[in-house]
């Protein structure tokens, strides 16, 4: 499937979400004047609206801090987990109005950001001592359950996102508190992540698919070059970067490709900077070999269409 596929698709998607008629599509194309008119004063209002809420967070935020020292331990929950709640709940009333829908995205990730920063407060000032980890353990596993719930009622992106943090911190302050190595966790997570963004990327939600990628493989190539440097099994680590392009053309992914080839040319660069900085014909043979292997991948491509593409009843 083509991009072309896709953003038809996606259109198609759009158009029967907002019951659209093809009327108002075609007048939207020719540039109607009314439709311009509407378009413009609907940014006006977004922009003031987005500022408007901009300060009453900032004044709230600054008179939190400057009475912080005399509110008590309710006050200081309630000002804190009251308005990243009430935000919440004031986004999920948004996606219900179409009039108000494009609100909801910046509220949601505003109450993904006030939401934990009160669970925290609210430990701290009731807990009895202890781990902390046990807190931010707790604090994802309540945003998590929150954040899925609310993604399966209203089908968000932005709450698959936040689904997807805060279970990726439930899973590493876990981890933290079983004390597994941070190489283990990284390729986990990054393995894990990998395969959320190649569900995501068959789905209505794919703009997040880039992001994952990148995370996932970076954490991953991360954790198996400080995992494999210094032993004998260090070169393997080609083989995975090397692994990450090709699966970069597999998921059509900018980010798999861009990790990939960094973390390649990053340890091509490194090992010969560390066992051949003073010779010439190492760089000479790495040019060489990937001239042999630019040759052979294009003749592979010349093979595969001619002799296999054209036969009609060749398999996939």
């Amino acid at each position: 499937m083509s991009d072309r596929d896709d953003a038809l698709i996606e259109v198609v998607d759009l158009v029967r979400r907002h019951d659209l008629s093809l009327d108002e599509i075609a007048a939207a194309l020719a540039g109607d004047a009314s439709f311009a008119a509407r378009r413009s004063s609907n940014m006006v209002a977004r922009i003031f609206g987005y500022i408007g809420g901009t300060f009453v967070f900032a004044g709230l935020a600054i008179y939190v801090g400057m009475r912080w020292d005399d509110l008590g331990s309710i006050g200081r929950v309630l000002l804190t987990l009251g308005p990243g709640f009430s935000t919440f709940v004031l986004a999920l009333v948004c996606t219900t109005d179409e009039g108000f829908e494009r609100a909801a995205t910046p509220l949601f990730l505003l109450a993904a950001v006030l939401q934990p920063a009160g669970i925290l407060v609210m430990l701290q000032e009731y807990s009895t001592g202890g781990n902390p980890m046990y807190g931010v353990l707790l604090m994802n596993l309540v945003m998590a359950i929150q954040q899925a719930c609310a993604f399966w009622a209203r089908r968000r992106t932005v709450l698959a996102l936040t689904t997807v943090v805060f279970a990726s911190g439930f899973f590493v302050a876990g981890f933290d508190l079983l004390e597994v190595g941070n190489d283990l966790v990284g390729m986990v997570m990054g393995v894990s992540l990998g395969c959320i963004g190649w569900t995501l990327d068959r789905s209505r939600h794919k703009s997040l698919a880039g992001l994952l990628y990148l995370v996932g493989a970076t954490s991953f190539l991360a954790a198996a070059y400080d995992t494999m440097r210094r032993t004998p099994i260090e070169p393997v680590f080609v083989g995975l970067a090397c692994g990450v392009i090709f699966l970069s053309t597999v998921a059509r992914s900018r980010s798999l490709l861009v990790v990939g080839t960094v973390a390649l040319i990053g340890y091509i660069g490194d090992f010969i900077n560390e066992h051949f900085s003073d010779s010439l014909a190492a760089p000479v043979l790495l040019m060489m070999f990937g001239f042999l292997l630019i040759g052979v991948g294009a003749a592979a491509v010349r093979v595969h269409n001619r002799y296999i593409k054209a036969q009609p009843g060749a398999s996939a």
